[in-house]
């Protein structure tokens, strides 16, 4: 009697607990967020900002990155080798992660040195979409800079 409840208890538990076990593995969307938090933080202390002075977004760098001619940093002092014309790769993401970054004040993209402050694809409406935002400055102002992952 003591051995057969023994083994249904350790049955319940098996059972109770090896789900969990495979759960971070599954394909629940959770490594959006996981990719949306990460490029903002790539974006925001590295690639658009300087290694001394992370969140202080260059204009002149942002610009050349928003850009999207294909030309990377054009000559500046950046932090990336390829720009907004192949934003997968820039960011290095896989071609299959929908991404979308924008800079903003007030829910309005900016432009900064001629160049709208957006690149990658407008996010679905029929998909989930996550949004990671970081607060920069930018030419001495705060600003939102928001990555949309799908």
């Amino acid at each position: 009697m003591v051995g057969a409840s023994v083994f249904l208890l350790t049955v319940a538990f098996v059972a109770a607990f090896l789900p969990g076990t495979f759960e971070p593995f599954t394909a629940d969307g959770t490594e959006d967020a996981l990719v949306a938090d990460r490029t903002a933080d790539l974006l925001a202390e590295q690639l658009l900002a300087p290694p001394t002075d992370p969140g202080v977004v260059d204009a002149d760098c942002a610009a050349a990155f928003f850009d999207a001619e294909g030309d990377g940093a054009d000559g500046l002092a950046c932090e990336y080798g390829t720009d907004a014309a192949d934003l997968d790769a820039a960011l290095g993401l896989d071609s299959r992660t929908g991404v979308n970054v924008t800079v903003e004040e007030n829910s309005s993209v900016l432009a900064t040195g001629g160049e709208r402050l957006a690149a990658g694809p407008t996010p679905p409406d029929d998909r989930s979409v996550i949004v990671s935002r970081r607060v920069v400055l930018l030419d001495g102002e705060e600003r939102d800079l928001y990555v949309r992952v799908w």
